[in-house]
């Protein structure tokens, strides 16, 4: 066999055995100021001039490389680069919400041809507790068989929080409409929609709000009575019939 079909047959033998493609984005956590390592790993090779290596930042609507082989390209961030052991790891140290707070990805990209060779995916959360929740309108006062909503609200957290109905006396969640704020700056609400009956007025519901950065215990909520106006069932119990 001619030199060359030896070295291309070698080369391609060599791409299908690192042929790894990730699917699946893992999840990882940390907080402010924490340090976490992003692991990508695949099959060792000795020839890394046959390949490039990248480590890559989506925030928002940034897209950014924070690692070129062996250099990163943030004073924050450090890369262990052992290609002959199938190690090129990211470390990011001090961690931020504004900075950090995204989708990394580490990719593997054959010389020349820039086929995919291994891609791993990580979305990275840094956790922030969300404020006390809100509930809108300030008065309750709903009118007897006509539609009422009833929205609880936070500010920011990291993720998004749940935020969650019910109706005092029950451990049922109810219904509601989800709004996700989608930053740690903005508001995530939850509504909910009833049409009260008269036994309805005087009747409590519990917006609870919760997310990872918070334990179980300090799930945050907020209770509030609903009053049913029913004069109008009243005006027409009382009015005379005119022939």
């Amino acid at each position: 066999m001619p030199d060359a079909a030896v070295a291309f047959s070698v080369t391609v033998s060599t791409l299908l055995a690192l042929v790894t493609i990730v699917v699946a984005d893992e999840i990882r956590d940390t907080r402010e100021g924490e340090t976490v390592t992003l692991k990508c790993r695949f099959s060792e090779q000795s020839a890394a001039s046959d390949f490039s290596y990248y480590w890559a930042r989506s925030t928002g609507n940034k897209f950014d490389n924070v690692a070129i082989k062996g250099v990163q390209l943030n004073t924050n961030y450090r890369i262990d680069f052992r290609p002959e052991q199938g190690i090129y790891d990211l470390t990011i140290m001090n961690t931020s919400y504004s900075r950090d707070n995204g989708r990394f990805e580490c990719r593997v990209k054959a010389s020349g041809t820039g086929a995919d060779v291994h891609q791993e995916y990580y979305n990275l959360t840094v956790l922030t507790p969300p404020q006390p929740p809100f509930v809108e309108p300030v008065e309750l006062r709903a009118t007897e068989d006509e539609k009422f909503d009833l929205t609880c609200s936070s500010i920011g957290g990291s993720p998004d929080p749940t935020i969650t109905w019910y109706r005092v006396g029950s451990e049922k969640p109810l219904k509601s409409t989800i709004a996700k704020g989608g930053s740690k700056d903005l508001r995530t609400s939850s509504t909910l929609s009833i049409v009260p009956r008269r036994e309805d007025d005087g009747a409590k519901f519990r917006c609870v709000v919760w997310n990872r950065a918070m334990s179980e215990k300090d799930k945050l909520e907020t209770t509030v009575t609903l009053s049913v106006n029913c004069e109008y069932h009243t005006r027409t119990s009382t009015s005379k019939f005119v022939p």
